[in-house]
C-alpha cells in the first residue's frame, strides 16, 4: 500500500472510531419544525482526525524502525481513545420551532492541543 493509501485508510479508521465514542441521541416526540445541526460536531471530528493521522504519519516517516513507529503509532491512538468519550442526549417533546446545535468545546482543545504536538514534531524534524 502507498503512503497516500496508508494516511486515507489511517484517516478514516480514525474519523470512524471518534465518531463512534461521540453518542449522540436525539429524541423529537411530538413536536413541529425542529431543526438538527450536528456538521460542527461533524468538522470538528473530521479536523481530529487529520491531526492524529498527520501525527502518526510524520512519526513514521522519522522514525526508522518500523516496530518503534508502530508502537509511537499505537500510543498515540490509545492516549485519544481514553480521552475521547462523550455522550449527548437530547429530548424535544410537544414544541414548536425548535433549533438544536450541537458543538463541543473538548474537540475544540483536544484538536489544538494535538496540533500543538505535530508542530512540535515537525519542528523536531527540522521540516518547520
Amino acid at each position: 500500500m502507498s503512503f497516500h493509501e496508508n494516511a486515507e485508510a489511517l484517516y478514516e479508521k480514525t474519523f470512524n472510531e471518534l465518531s463512534r465514542e461521540f453518542d449522540q441521541l436525539i429524541e423529537v416526540i411530538d413536536s413541529e419544525h425542529v431543526t438538527v445541526n450536528t456538521a460542527n460536531i461533524t468538522a470538528a471530528l473530521s479536523l481530529q482526525a487529520i491531526v492524529i493521522t498527520l501525527i502518526i504519519m510524520s512519526a513514521q516517516l522519522a522514525i526508522d524502525d518500523q516496530d518503534t513507529a508502530d508502537i509511537v503509532s499505537e500510543h498515540v491512538l490509545a492516549v485519544h481513545r481514553l480521552q475521547n468519550r462523550k455522550r449527548t442526549i437530547i429530548q424535544v417533546i410537544g414544541s414548536r420551532n425548535v433549533t438544536i446545535t450541537l458543538s463541543s468545546l473538548e474537540i475544540v482543545a483536544s484538536v489544538q492541543i494535538l496540533t500543538e504536538v505535530l508542530i512540535v514534531l515537525l519542528t523536531e524534524l527540522d521540516i518547520l
